[in-house]
């Protein structure tokens, strides 16, 4: 009862300082808030075990070329049938295709992003099911029925956690035609990698993986390969027999692999590449926020001592007045707890809107980003801390000696906190020195800040919307499917208020499927230095008018029209970079290139020459300052 009578005396004190109050509430909100935040989202990222079995054996296969600037290649069908029947550290492999599909049977028809699998997948990636059962070896090949499995996070969102889908019929459509599918289970929570998915499908539900362009092609690559190390096999030893694996399949197809690309193969653990791209941002976001919370804590400490060494007159006149050092002792807790504790209020406050912001900005470096709530683990762990620097600043402080002189009656200024200023002046340094350092990262930072602000990119994505046109080739022929987007453009067009209309096969700064797609080709007039025979550039394939509704004007040439099509004279626009690159000096309009990439010949794209008929700056997907970005974009209705 005593202590709750000091506490009331505490807060009626402190409520005659409200600044003060303020200031150590929300320096400390700030420090373990935002610790809070930041720890819950490295934890939840980097530190928390993935729902895999024996994680520590789930292997992820990569390739690579540098020689053209390939750092994460996918694989093909054939790549993966030399690589994997000659394999001994690792047990067994397990393949993964990302397409969309539009779902007929699971409410309103839509667009959906899926996953392909074989029938090992899930069996390597060690995952269970919700309810029914997972794809396995029976549900491969092309005599299996069709099958899905339902991802958690589509299934309790979207069907509501409806037990009842177990064993409903849906169609799957996709560009290669239309198939029919069971729904047959439910995945546990577990992290979506390579890419988000809301259901996973056997392979006989695509009817492109059956395709002899799939199954054939070695340069069609389109597939992700994840491994299960052997029992007693160890990450290096499966990545040197992986490595001698590879050069003997580079060595027999010279013609595909030639010794200018450099092509090379690697394996990772699952849990590392998953982090790969968030590792070292959230490490030094996690650093700053720990410089943050002793800056914090040195500008309590700062703020409190200075408040008992004003107060040492009132602690002589209380001590001479008879009150025991406990008593004095209790009353300092109380006002600290009061403090810290009004801190620790204000940081939960802090803290569970920080994580939301962090949340959405990690999840460009990593999936596991995706659904994070407040880990808890470190704000007890900051209600801790409070409570012992509470203790702290309470016990520190050196009281008056009973019967000492007051400065408070006779004039002259007692020492009562002796030691406070040999403290403080710790404390000083120690803040001063953190805060130097945070200084000067902030300032980098906002001179950052200030340059992104300033700079404007070619283009102007300020009033364009853009939506998802679903895949509507059921029953239907080519030329319908062709009529009846045209006619969506058309009827979008003479919508009020809608300046502009394009389409293409994806959104830019929006999607990550189609962006990263490059080919190599050859131009009329063009050698590369390097003595190799072809460039290589991202391919785009837009409508008329995407530019200007893009707001990206065309530095010189013409826009495509609806004259390019299938029939008529082949066109690319090109970007500036690549035509600087390949016509230094001279102007790329009319100049003509062709494709010499083999994967042309199994997705319909022919290797004919194409005329230049515009340049146009440009366009970075990933950055506001554009890098240089070589690109070709070709008619939508021109083998698009």
């Amino acid at each position: 009862m005593l202590f709750l009578h000091d506490l009331r005396i505490a807060v009626r004190s402190l409520a005659r300082v409200p600044a003060l109050w303020m200031t150590v509430a929300l320096t400390l909100a700030l420090g373990i808030g935002a610790n809070a935040a930041i720890f819950s989202v490295v934890r939840a990222v980097l530190l928390r075990p993935l729902a895999n079995r024996d994680e520590d054996r789930l292997l992820y296969l990569r390739q690579s070329a540098p020689g053209i600037g390939i750092e994460n290649a996918t694989f093909s069908i054939p790549e993966i049938q030399d690589i994997g029947g000659r394999l001994k550290t690792i047990q067994s492999l397990g393949t993964f295709s990302e397409l969309d599909f539009t779902v007929v049977g699971l409410g309103t028809p839509r667009e959906i992003p899926a996953g392909v699998v074989d029938g090992n997948y899930f069996q390597v990636m060690g995952l269970h099911p919700v309810i029914g059962r997972l794809l396995g070896p029976a549900d491969d090949g092309p005599n299996a029925p069709g099958a899905i499995v339902l991802t958690y996070g589509f299934w309790r969102t979207s069907l509501h956690s409806d037990p009842s889908v177990i064993g409903k019929v849906v169609r799957l459509e996709s560009y290669s035609g239309a198939r029919s599918a069971v729904v047959v289970g439910v995945l546990e929570p577990s992290v979506p990698y390579p890419v988000a998915t809301e259901f996973i499908a056997n392979v006989v539900t695509s009817p492109h993986h059956l395709s002899a362009t799939m199954v054939t092609g070695r340069e069609h690559r389109m597939t992700e390969v994840f491994g299960r190390l052997a029992p007693g096999a160890t990450l290096e030893s499966a990545r040197a027999e992986l490595r001698t694996v590879y050069a003997a399949m580079l060595s027999a197809h010279p013609e595909i692999y030639k010794s200018e690309y450099h092509y090379q193969i690697n394996v990772t653990r699952m849990h590392d590449q998953i982090n790969s791209r968030a590792n070292t941002i959230l490490w030094v976001l996690f650093a700053a926020s720990g410089l943050l919370f002793v800056i914090a804590c040195s500008n309590v400490a700062n703020l409190v001592l200075a408040r008992t060494v004003r107060r040492e007159g009132e602690l002589a006149v209380r001590s001479a007045l008879g009150a025991s050092a406990a008593v004095l002792r209790r009353s300092l807790l109380a006002e600290s707890i009061v403090l810290c504790g009004s801190g620790v209020v204000a940081a939960l406050l802090l803290a569970v809107p920080m994580v939301a912001v962090l949340g959405r900005y990690a999840s460009r470096f990593s999936v596991r980003a995706n659904d994070l709530t407040l880990d808890f683990s470190l704000v007890w762990c900051g209600v801790a801390l409070a409570l012992i620097a509470a203790v702290f600043l309470a016990y520190v402080p050196r009281l008056p000696a009973p019967g000492a002189p007051q400065g408070g009656l006779t004039g002259r200024g007692t020492r009562v906190a002796g030691g406070s200023n040999r403290r403080l002046r710790i404390f000083a340094v120690t803040q001063i020195a953190a805060s130097f350092v945070l200084l000067v990262g902030a300032c980098v930072l906002m001179k950052t800040l200030f340059v992104l602000e300033q700079t404007r990119p070619p283009f102007d994505s300020a009033n364009v919307l853009a939506l998802n046109l679903p895949v509507m080739s059921y029953g239907r022929t080519p030329e319908q499917v062709s009529s009846f987007y045209h006619e969506v453009r058309r009827r979008i067009a003479a919508l009020p208020a809608v300046e502009s209309v394009a389409a293409g096969f994806s959104v830019p700064w929006r999607d990550e499927q189609g962006l990263n797609i490059n080919f190599s080709f050859a131009a009329q007039g063009a050698k590369r230095k390097d003595g190799m025979s072809d460039y290589r550039a991202r391919f785009r394939s837009v409508s008329p008018g995407f530019f200007k509704t893009m707001g990206v004007p065309i530095a010189d040439g013409r826009d495509f029209n609806d004259g390019d099509k299938d029939g008529s004279e082949r066109v690319v626009i090109v970007s500036q970079s690549l035509a600087q690159t390949l016509f230094p000096g001279q102007n790329a309009v009319n100049r003509r290139l062709w494709w010499t990439d083999g994967v042309m010949k199994f997705i319909g794209i022919s290797l004919e020459p194409r005329r230049i008929v515009a340049v146009v700056p440009d366009f970075d997907d990933e950055n506001i300052i554009p890098s240089p970005a070589m690109t070709v974009y070709q008619p939508i209705d021109q083998e698009g």
